[in-house]
């Protein structure tokens, strides 16, 4: 069999599940090709020549993702399908013009299309209609591979079978920030002076989006130094994006916060290793693969109820908490609460962290991708599902 999988943008997570996914290819005489839409995008700061190791075909190299229309996306990536000739297709979602192409595929060709998404309920606003046009073309998919248990409601919701919904796409290397991390706890006085950061922090990882809660997070480390009966903790932010401005006018000369900017790979791991605790107020996310990096990486963790992994990976008072989005006063008591803990508290939470994201490896994909390719293909459509998927091109949009 050949399998397809589709990225928009091959970042680091992206590459390693696909290393995984051919090292548990090989000697079964399936074929594995991994395509990546555009070789840069608006959307996250990785360098374009970054040495990720594996082999892909790109449709538009050099070319921003951003930068390109969507029918172009959708008839460029269909293209490559058709040469291809592959038997089954992994792609995004269907709001996005790859995932289309995919559809597009398998309507031409009879083959399998399987839909790969970590939306859920919390984070889709969109009205009534709207999901009933996502029904209708889903019809024209074989299955759906999404993060875990916790996003099966809104997928049945979608119009996909128990039976056709495989778990296991958002994953990360777990092995690699584990063992980065440890390494740079070994000369973690050196680094400390390196990096510029407290002997304890809060870390926030990710992009400076307003949906990623910095508000909140802001206004809750006030009220927590305010309130701290100890030396209080600073804060680390890690990441950019468009908010970037605001967020640091609204930190002003707050005491104790610190802008690391972006920082990816080796880099990435030192803050995650020094680090206290990881803090992702997140008022929406689909799933927010920092969390799975920064338990892999030993941390205690506290994240908002908006982000989806929040009530599958963090299991309250063991290695971290949870709380609602933009509350404040929750998460300041949260972050009096383990910065107060003895050192030897928050080493054993850190690491009931690696243990919980154990189940969450590389492996996990991979197995969820070989029990989606044995699902058998949906039945024909009718003329009102079929017409859907061809006039819906998707949306070239910043996530």
């Amino acid at each position: 069999m050949h399998i397809a999988v589709i990225w928009q943008r091959f970042l680091p997570y992206h590459a390693a599940r696909i290393r995984r996914l051919r090292e548990r290819l090989a000697g079964t005489g399936h074929k594995l090709t991994a395509i990546e839409v555009a070789s840069r995008d608006a959307s996250y700061g990785f360098d374009v020549a970054r040495p990720d190791r594996i082999d892909r075909l790109c449709c538009f190299p050099g070319v921003s993702y951003h930068d390109l229309k969507a029918r172009d996306i959708r008839s460029g990536v269909l293209s490559v399908l058709e040469e291809l000739k592959p038997d089954v297709v992994f792609a995004p979602a269907t709001p996005f013009p790859e995932g289309m192409a995919a559809v597009s595929y398998r309507m031409r060709s009879g083959t399998l299309a399987i839909m790969m998404d970590d939306a859920w309920e919390h984070t889709d606003r969109r009205g009534s209609v709207t999901r009933q046009i996502k029904c209708l073309i889903h019809r024209n998919l074989d299955g759906a591979f999404i993060p875990a248990p916790s996003h099966l409601p809104y997928y049945t919701a979608l119009g996909f079978p128990e039976d056709r919904i495989f778990f296991g796409v958002d994953v990360v290397d777990n092995d690699y920030f584990a063992e980065m991390s440890m390494r740079a706890r070994l000369k973690a006085p050196e680094l400390r002076e390196v990096l510029g950061v407290p002997a304890d922090y809060f870390l926030f990882v990710g992009r400076i989006l307003p949906r990623k809660g910095l508000d909140t997070l802001l206004a809750a480390y006030m009220v927590y130094r305010s309130k701290s009966v100890k030396e209080p903790w600073g804060l680390t932010m890690v990441g950019a994006g468009s908010g970037i401005e605001d967020v640091r006018r609204k930190a002003g000369g707050m005491e104790g916060v610190v802008f690391a900017g972006a920082r990816f790979g080796d880099s990435l791991c030192r803050y995650y290793a020094l680090a206290g605790c990881l803090v992702i107020p997140s008022l929406s996310d689909p799933w927010g693969l920092v969390v799975n990096e920064g338990m892999a990486s030993g941390l205690p963790v506290i994240v908002s109820r908006g982000c989806g992994s929040a009530k599958t990976l963090v299991h309250d008072g063991e290695n971290g908490w949870t709380f609602e989005p933009r509350d404040e006063e929750a998460l300041a008591g949260l972050m009096i609460k383990i910065s107060g803990l003895p050192a030897q508290e928050r080493m054993k939470m850190g690491k009931e962290s690696q243990v919980i994201i154990t189940d969450w490896s590389l492996e996990r994909f991979a197995r969820g991708v070989l029990q989606a390719i044995e699902v058998p293909r949906r039945p024909s459509c009718g003329l009102m599902e079929n017409m859907a998927a061809r006039l819906w091109n998707g949306r070239v949009r910043i996530n």
